[in-house]
C-alpha cells in the first residue's frame, strides 16, 4: 500500500501545527489571566506591566495562527470536515485573542489605580478567573479528543462565574451607596468584573465552535 503522498502528507502536518498553535494560545491567554488577578489581589502593578507586555505574544501568535489558517483555506481548498476544522480554529483564535486582551485590561487597570487606596478584593474575583482557566483547559481537551459533549460540559462551568458576577457585582455596588468616597475603587473593580464575566463569554464562544467542528451544527451554548 502505497500510504498518503507527500502532498497530502504535509496538509495532515498544517492541520496538526494548527491544533498545536491553538494550544500554545490558549496557553499563553491562560498565563494571562491568571496573572494579571494575582496582580490584582496583590496590588502588584509590576506584575500587570509584565502581563501588558506579554500581550504581544500573543497578538503575534494570533495573526500567526489566522495566517495558517488562511493560508490552508486558499492553497488547500478543504472539504467537509477538515474545511470546518479549520474554519473553527480561526474563530477559536479570535475568541482567544480577544480574552487575552480583557486579561490585558484588568492589567491595565492595576497599573492605573496603583497610587490609590485599595479596598478589599472580592474573593469571586479569583475564583471567577480559576474557573475560566479550567474552562479553557478543558475545551482545548476537548478540542483534541474531538468530544462535543466534553465541550458541551464546558460551557456549564460559565453559569458559576455568571453567579460570582452578580455577587461581586451587588456588593461593590451596596460599598459605593454605603461610602461614596470608594467610588476610584470600586469603579475599576466593576470593570474587572465585567471583564471576567466576558472572558467566559468568549470560551462558551470557544466550545459553540468545537461543537461545529465536530458535528457541523451551530448550537448556543452560552
Amino acid at each position: 500500500m502505497g500510504g498518503l503522498s507527500p502532498y497530502r502528507e504535509r496538509y495532515h502536518r498544517d492541520l496538526n501545527a494548527l491544533r498545536a498553535m491553538t494550544r500554545e494560545l490558549s496557553d499563553l491567554v491562560s498565563s494571562s489571566i491568571e496573572r494579571s488577578v494575582e496582580a490584582l489581589c496583590r496590588n502588584d502593578a509590576l506584575l500587570a506591566r509584565e502581563v501588558v507586555q506579554g500581550d504581544y505574544a500573543v497578538d503575534d501568535l494570533s495573526v500567526k495562527l489566522e495566517s495558517k489558517c488562511m493560508e490552508l483555506l486558499a492553497l488547500q481548498q478543504p472539504m467537509a470536515k477538515d474545511l470546518r476544522m479549520i474554519i473553527g480554529i480561526l474563530k477559536i483564535g479570535i475568541d482567544l485573542e480577544r480574552a487575552g486582551d480583557l486579561a490585558v485590561d484588568i492589567a491595565r487597570a492595576v497599573i492605573q489605580t496603583k497610587d490609590r487606596d485599595h479596598i478589599e478584593k472580592p474573593d469571586g474575583l479569583s475564583r471567577m478567573a480559576r474557573i475560566a482557566v479550567e474552562m479553557i483547559s478543558g475545551a482545548m481537551e476537548a478540542l483534541e479528543r474531538g468530544d462535543p459533549e466534553m465541550a458541551r460540559n464546558v460551557t456549564r462551568h460559565d453559569y458559576e462565574i455568571d453567579s460570582l458576577y452578580v455577587k461581586v457585582r451587588d456588593a461593590l455596588m451596596r460599598m459605593t451607596a454605603e461610602n461614596m468616597s470608594l467610588m476610584d475603587q470600586t469603579i475599576p473593580m466593576l470593570m474587572v468584573n465585567r471583564h471576567l464575566e466576558r472572558i467566559g463569554d468568549h470560551i462558551c464562544n470557544i466550545c459553540e465552535s468545537i461543537v461545529y467542528m465536530i458535528e457541523g451544527k451551530r448550537e448556543h451554548l452560552n
